[in-house]
């Protein structure tokens, strides 16, 4: 059943492959590592900085740019629950503040538009980006295994800098340790690579559901224990919390370690690496089917975009209702409540990629899509960006107010860091091709440190 309106999603001919570009002057290879060799055509002197930042631009996948940057935007509407409140609170509204109001329209809608469904796209991107990077090593003759080793290898050092120094949420290295999934699939047939996506998926279902099951056949007292190790802390568990965040940075330092260390060991290899690993294979195989590329036409991109956001706001809507009806409790809203959002967020990430790509198919509707696409380009900068901006606000060496707002009024933060990250990275790349973090990230892989920009 699951698998059926899946596969439908993914029917589709799979178009023709993009020709190089050649305009004003400068042909350009594209190399799929974010390197783009150049070389000239006429008189090379009339060639200067912005004709190469312009051409560079011509180059990129621009579905994917903006895609990419709606995602990193999106993805801080669910993140802002772990930089302002105790952690277990990002799963269960009622560990903490109130549950009513303005504050349980904005947990609702953050659970139907936001939750889990940018995290997906980030990953479907993350497969994308597996087979641009070997596909273009691959065809310059260089080597794909050891250089790909070297950049997920960079990946993991940034993710474990930015997990153990800055905020205990991160994701980079979940990514990196989950990349050597899409690797291996790089050259399968994205049927292949669909299927096995979704094999990922479903075993992360069955694992969550066979954990219920067994829990709630235990004794009372079993079930309890484990509610407050991951579900409910009792209240002093929270209140310590929440100290340590408003406190110097040194106070929370081995809470950020305990919990960085729990996502990256018991969490990865019970739940994380099932979810991102089959996404980043499904992310893989809609690129090499041509979704993820912008090459399908527009009425495929909007049957896609009906059909994903249709199917999946019903599951995750439903899956919302049963958890109010539950009361939020322990064992069902923690394994089987949020499996309808599980498989839900799927279909609206495909949707939201499909709407993007239908107004680039189908209409003149650019608006915002220029500073979208600029965040996208640098979504590794933007998303520690978020991370040093929010801890910033909340942690008690600079605003502290960390527990402090209410839940809806962190939308305002949200909205704020949102209208920074755009300006700032509209004003970088009007001198630069890559972010700051990506350039540095790119120089690491390639071993290209003095050279110039």
């Amino acid at each position: 059943m699951v698998f059926h309106p899946i596969c439908l999603l993914l029917q589709a001919v799979r178009p023709k492959s993009i020709f190089d570009h050649a305009e004003y002057g400068v042909y350009l290879h594209k190399t799929g590592n974010g390197d783009n060799s150049y070389g000239c055509r006429g008189p090379s002197d009339t060639q200067n900085r912005n004709s190469v930042l312009n051409q560079q631009k011509k180059d990129r996948i621009v579905l994917l740019d903006i895609v990419r940057g709606a995602a990193v935007l999106g993805i801080l509407l669910m993140n802002i629950r772990m930089f302002s409140e105790p952690s277990a609170a990002y799963f269960n509204p009622m560990v903490y503040g109130t549950h009513e109001g303005f504050n349980k329209i904005w947990w609702a809608f953050q659970a139907l538009f936001a939750d889990q469904k940018f995290m997906a796209i980030f990953s479907m991107l993350f497969g994308a980006s597996t087979a641009i990077i070997c596909d273009g090593l691959a065809r310059r003759g260089e080597p794909v295994a050891f250089t790909y080793a070297k950049r997920i290898f960079g990946l993991f050092i940034i993710g474990l800098i930015h997990a153990y120094l800055l905020w205990s949420g991160d994701i980079l290295v979940s990514y990196a340790m989950g990349s050597f999934i899409p690797f291996l699939f790089r050259n399968k047939s994205w049927k292949l690579i669909a299927v096995a996506g979704l094999g990922m998926l479903l075993f992360g279902t069955l694992s969550s559901l066979g954990a219920y099951y067994s829990i709630s056949e235990a004794l009372a007292e079993i079930q309890a224990s484990l509610a407050e190790e991951y579900w409910a802390p009792p209240q002093s568990a929270i209140d310590a919390e929440v100290v340590a965040h408003r406190g110097a940075y040194a106070e929370h330092f081995a809470l950020r370690v305990y919990h960085s260390f729990a996502f990256q060991t018991e969490i990865f290899l019970s739940w994380g690496i099932w979810r991102v690993g089959g996404m980043m294979l499904i992310g893989l195989a809609l690129y090499r089917q041509g979704f993820l590329s912008g090459k399908l036409e527009s009425k495929t991109y909007g049957l896609i975009a009906a059909i994903g956001l249709g199917i999946g706001f019903a599951l995750t809507s439903h899956g919302l209702i049963e958890n109010e009806n539950h009361n939020w409790s322990f064992p069902y809203s923690f394994f089987v409540g949020n499996l309808w959002n599980y498989w839900g967020s799927l279909f609206i990430a495909l949707g939201y990629v499909a709407i993007f790509g239908w107004l680039l198919a189908a209409t003149k509707f650019r608006f915002g899509f220029a500073a979208l696409s600029n965040v996208g380009r640098a979504a590794l900068s933007n998303y520690l960006f978020q991370t040093i901006a929010c801890i910033t606000i909340f942690y008690g060496f600079g605003g502290g107010l960390y527990g402090q707002m209410e839940r809806h009024q962190t939308a305002i933060v949200v909205i704020a860091v949102w209208a920074v990250q755009i300006f700032l990275s509209t004003v970088w790349f009007g001198t630069h091709t890559k972010g700051p973090v990506e350039d540095i990230w790119h120089r690491f892989t390639y071993g290209r440190w003095l050279r110039s920009k």
